[in-house]
């Protein structure tokens, strides 16, 4: 790989603009119009077909920055015959009020306000001296004399436009946008109900209309934020839903650090399914459980603090009533008493960590709260029938024939 390809990697990663190489195929130029123009009128050398014609009667002696009238900046130039697009990008952070204005002078309607502020918050924001500089070193670093060559401006005003704009694009845009917040809505009461067929179908409509929504960059971390957006969309439902903050941040957490580490868009819906079918069953979980809110809150109080001693007066003061009215609820709704439905837990996680880890006996005691071994392996046994260690053993092995058996296919 020479510097200019690892400069089309590194670049839009450490600058946020994107790179494009033309060699002369048309369809590379078709691409970036179909990514990059957002008004045809406006934006006359974002087309192919102008842009075409102007990078073959250029000489490529320059740096040519293209501002078009509503101020989207374009590096254009060459290396070794081959044409660099560096952007587009804008210098300004959104600002609606002077955007509006902007965009009333050029003719566009108030329609067009939403679809443009999609398309302006996907460009990177950079100022002039930051982009040039890349482009120089794009051109010393492969072997050009980058600070010989000129910066010459070619700005495309409306003066010599057709007056007669239209905005089909832009309303059929808001169209999508707006299906696509109807959906989400949607998608969300579906998984506070723990719906899962429903919400998953829904979730197809939404990546249908999102498919069809111009600036949609098909780049994957730009699907990673995407994802990102459904994922806070699960939480938010899931919260309405009922479940505890703890919980939702749990998984939340689990299926973040996955998608940020997903290689492939295949690997990445399949997470997003996972991620939905996972919120709710846990939905559905809540919904069957009839326990009030001072068992919940007391449950929520112990699950975070499994691994030290808990007593009744915190449990009581979690649930956020008095200790005797506490200890009469937690009894009538769980059939057990807080010390046996806390043993119950800590030994659940337990088992867990006898299998899943390769912890000590001694050192998953300590974890679930039980300092003296010996008198976990006496709760655990209680609740198990079995003791830990041969717990290990029996798990294990099973596991072991399982596997043999699985490869002997």
């Amino acid at each position: 790989m020479d510097f200019l390809e690892a400069a089309v990697i590194l670049i839009p990663s450490l600058t946020g603009m994107a790179v494009t190489v033309y060699d002369g195929d048309r369809r590379v130029l078709e691409q970036f119009e179909e990514q990059f123009c957002f008004s045809g009128e406006l934006q006359r050398l974002f087309r192919a077909e102008e842009l075409q014609n102007f990078l073959e009667e250029s000489p490529g002696e320059d740096i040519y920055e293209i501002t078009d009238a509503i101020e989207t900046h374009l590096l254009v130039f060459q290396i070794r015959k081959l044409w660099i697009l560096l952007g587009p990008y804008m210098e300004e952070e959104w600002r609606e009020s002077s955007v509006r204005c902007r965009l009333g002078k050029l003719g566009f309607s108030q329609a067009a306000i939403l679809p443009y502020k999609t398309y302006r918050c996907k460009l990177p924001v950079s100022c002039w001296e930051q982009a040039v500089k890349a482009a120089l070193l794009l051109l010393e670093h492969s072997g050009e004399k980058g600070t010989k060559r000129k910066v010459k401006l070619i700005n495309t005003n409306r003066d010599d436009l057709d007056s007669s704009l239209t905005f089909s694009d832009q309303y059929e845009t808001a169209n999508i946008v707006n299906r696509r917040y109807y959906l989400e809505e949607r998608f969300m009461e579906a998984v506070s109900l723990g719906e899962t067929e429903k919400a998953l179908g829904i979730l197809s409509e939404i990546k249908a209309v999102c498919a069809d929504l111009r600036f949609m960059s098909p780049d994957l971390r730009d699907q990673v934020a995407g994802a990102g957006i459904i994922r806070t969309l699960v939480r938010m439902a899931a919260k309405r839903g009922g479940l505890s903050p703890i919980l939702i941040d749990s998984i939340s957490q689990e299926y973040a650090q996955k998608m940020q580490h997903t290689d492939s868009q295949e690997k990445l819906d399949s997470l997003t399914l996972q991620l939905v079918e996972r919120f709710c069953r846990e939905v559905q979980k809540e919904k069957k459980n009839s326990y009030s809110i001072y068992v919940k809150k007391a449950i929520e109080y112990m699950d975070i603090n499994l691994s030290r001693p808990i007593t009744i007066a915190e449990l009581s003061a979690a649930a956020g009533i008095n200790q005797t009215r506490f200890v009469k609820i937690f009894s009538q709704e769980t059939k057990m008493t807080m010390k046996q439905y806390l043993a119950r837990k800590r030994c659940e996680l337990a088992a867990e960590l006898l299998l899943e880890s390769r912890m000590s006996i001694q050192e998953i005691s300590a974890y679930v709260g039980y300092p003296d071994n010996n008198y976990f392996s006496k709760v655990f046994k209680a609740n198990k029938k079995i003791s830990p260690l041969d717990y290990r053993k029996k798990h294990w092995s099973s596991g072991k024939r399982e596997n043999q058996n699985q490869s002997s296919f």
